[in-house]
């Protein structure tokens, strides 16, 4: 293994829950109940020696734009199942020239603690992988938001990609709306993004609503 190949790394206060980082991207890992993982969005370059010696079960792109690593990890995991969202996978076959099936077998395979959303007002079929660990209520999030380091590089703030309004939108007042009726049920302590760094605050309702607000 070469200093250029990403190492598979743990959430902490998440069990069961790992990423695997290449540059600014990130795939997250999740167990499955039976045994085996589930990698959400695979990323290029990323096959590792962990993966290796783990059953991968499911591939899972959570959108219909990460899509660049499913060549790769359809190679070196021939028996994973290729899985997306319905508005996903369209664009996903024809892309990809690949088979995606739908959600309904990871989510029977999933542990009780982890559950799937498809977030309104999109047009990408983005899913959210939600995780209930203690304490702990986790965002899975692939492109509606990122994480940004504050200057002094002491936190990571969420925010948007500057592409997502534009390509991940298709209704900003829905969308809005979808969020904050979740934040009105219950408030995440951390998002675990596929773009930047991993973001926990005990005010991620407040500071979720404020971006909110520039869309």
């Amino acid at each position: 293994m070469t200093n250029k190949t990403p190492i598979p790394e743990g959430v902490a206060g998440v069990p069961g829950l790992g990423t695997i980082r290449r540059g600014n991207l990130r795939c997250v890992i999740a167990d499955l109940k039976a045994g085996g993982v589930c990698l959400y969005s695979p990323v290029e370059k990323a096959s590792t020696a962990f993966l290796e010696t783990h059953e991968v079960r499911y591939l899972f792109a959570p959108n219909h734009y990460h899509n660049k690593g499913i060549a790769e990890h359809t190679t070196a995991f021939q028996n994973a199942q290729l899985v997306s969202s319905d508005t996903a996978r369209p664009r996903l076959e024809k892309v990809t020239g690949c088979r995606f099936g739908d959600l309904s077998g990871l989510r029977q395979v999933l542990p009780d603690c982890v559950s799937l959303m498809e977030p309104e007002g999109l047009k990408t079929g983005e899913v959210w992988m939600i995780v209930r660990a203690g304490a702990e209520l986790v965002w899975v999030v692939t492109d509606t938001f990122c994480g940004l380091l504050e200057k002094d590089n002491a936190r990571a703030r969420p925010g948007f990609l500057k592409t997502f309004p534009t390509y991940g939108l298709k209704d900003k007042q829905r969308f809005s709306d979808w969020v904050r009726q979740r934040l009105a049920e219950e408030v995440p302590t951390m998002i675990v993004p596929c773009h930047g760094e991993i973001v926990r605050s005990a005010a991620l309702d407040s500071e979720i609503d404020a971006l909110l607000e520039t869309l």
